[in-house]
């Protein structure tokens, strides 16, 4: 019978005192899913895995993590989901993932990471989910998901520095299909920020700082399914009507449940649902 869980509780005070925590030895072999949780591990050595020819699924969270080593994650070539939330890494040296090529899922959430380069997750040729999500990214290097050939999903929700550029693409990826950079203190847009995710379905723009979004934004994505606007201080004119109308005709979903884009100028039709204007009527540039 296979061991598919095992979990670590806290460390003792003698190993707090360390000033490197690392992952205890573990002389099992035969595991599937293995689950660190608020262990004061804060380096991954080499070979901290290196035993764990079968496992599936590998969970650190509230560790303290700060270093990943090269190397440690030898040994883990049945790994297919990697879950690292809640640490304090804030740098991913490239080449840290070379061995864990069967990888799907990654999820590095609520860490510290601040830049990510164009070769952090080389190696990673299966990879479907990325979740970046609660970080502090600024930067973000166009090509860092183009050597995921099979990347599907990419969360970056509430990394509030981060720069997203109107004069070039934002993201090079011939496979994304959905993108979540809401709540990204995003204030502007242009054509060209998506003009290199073509295959996109999904889109969550929404609680950011937009004002409008250029129809050309939209033309780039000719396979947009769904477009989240809402929780932007958005300007409903002529502009912002021309979109609503562009998301209509081709049914792309705008609203879910609880929640639908809104204006919040010109005055006359603040807090409105942003199809409030009529064809013939446009309330021009007020501010």
């Amino acid at each position: 019978m296979h061991l598919v869980g095992i979990l670590f509780p806290h460390i003792n005070d003698d190993a707090r005192s360390k000033s490197h925590q690392t992952v205890p030895l573990i002389q099992l072999t035969d595991i599937r899913i293995l689950r660190l949780s608020n262990c004061e591990i804060t380096l991954l050595e080499k070979d901290s895995f290196v035993s764990l020819t079968q496992l599936e699924e590998l969970y650190i969270y509230k560790c303290g993590l700060r270093t990943i080593e090269l190397g440690a994650f030898n040994g883990l070539t049945e790994l297919k989901e990697l879950h690292i939330w809640s640490n304090e890494i804030s740098e991913i040296i490239p080449g840290t993932f070379d061995s864990t090529n069967s990888l799907e899922y990654l999820g590095l959430m609520n860490n510290r990471l601040e830049h990510l380069d164009s070769d952090v997750f080389s190696g990673l040729l299966n990879l479907k989910r990325l979740t970046l999500s609660e970080n502090e990214l600024q930067y973000v290097h166009p090509d860092t998901f183009l050597r995921l050939p099979k990347l599907q999903q990419l969360h970056l929700k509430e990394n509030w520095g981060l720069q997203i550029p109107t004069d070039g693409p934002f993201i090079n990826s011939h496979s994304l299909l959905s993108l979540d950079i809401s709540d990204c203190n995003i204030s502007s847009l242009s054509y060209k920020t998506f003009a290199n995710v073509r295959a996109l379905k999904w889109l969550d723009l929404s609680d950011n700082n937009l004002r409008t979004v250029d129809i050309y934004t939209l033309r780039e994505l000719p396979k947009l399914s769904t477009l989240y606007l809402y929780g932007n201080p958005l300007h409903c004119d002529c502009q912002l009507q021309e979109v609503w109308r562009w998301c209509k005709e081709r049914d792309i979903q705008t609203e879910t449940e609880n929640s639908a884009p809104r204006c919040d100028t010109p005055s006359e039709v603040k807090g409105m649902w942003w199809g409030v204007l009529q064809k013939e009527e446009c309330f021009g540039d007020y501010v």
